[in-house]
């Protein structure tokens, strides 16, 4: 049975749920890329792209749950570039900053649209994706700092 709800929800969690499958190609291109020369590495990456699929199917249960359907879009792919650790973490805090941005204004239209359903499933998600912006900042930031001493002694 459908159940009373915004368009403007809905745009947005059809958003959300292109953006996340977008981010789960992009962090499983870089696991399986990453496998052989950066394993501890290459399991952070295929942990992230696991979570981010969850985050998927639940903002697709929600969309059905609120008797409406998903409405596919164009999702971000990944960019064809050499193995390099710090241009992948660079990548990643471009899509998990873009991630924050859009959680947030998903909630804002969930509070003006009087949803709070959908605003918890998205609060939630909104702090699991500044945990993935956190870690990946921290990363960047000790792979630019200890270079190829920090690769060799926490990513291999």
């Amino acid at each position: 049975m459908p159940r009373k709800t915004s368009d403007r929800v809905v745009k947005i969690l059809n958003t959300l749920y292109t953006r996340e499958i977008g981010v789960v190609g992009i962090y499983m291109d870089q696991h399986i890329r990453t496998a052989d020369l950066y394993p501890k590495l290459s399991k952070k990456l295929e942990e992230s792209a696991v979570e981010e699929m969850k985050h998927a199917e639940k903002l697709a249960e929600r969309v059905d749950y609120l008797g409406k359907t998903m409405q596919y879009e164009k999702h971000p792919v990944p960019k064809p570039s050499a193995l390099d650790i710090a241009t992948f973490l660079r990548q990643n805090i471009e899509h998990e900053n873009d991630a924050v941005e859009l959680y947030n204004d998903g909630i804002k239209i969930c509070l003006e649209e009087g949803d709070n359903g959908t605003r918890l499933l998205l609060e939630k998600i909104l702090a699991d994706e500044e945990r993935h912006l956190n870690d990946s900042e921290t990363l960047l930031e000790l792979v630019e700092k200890f270079g190829d001493q920090y690769v060799v002694n926490h990513l291999i």
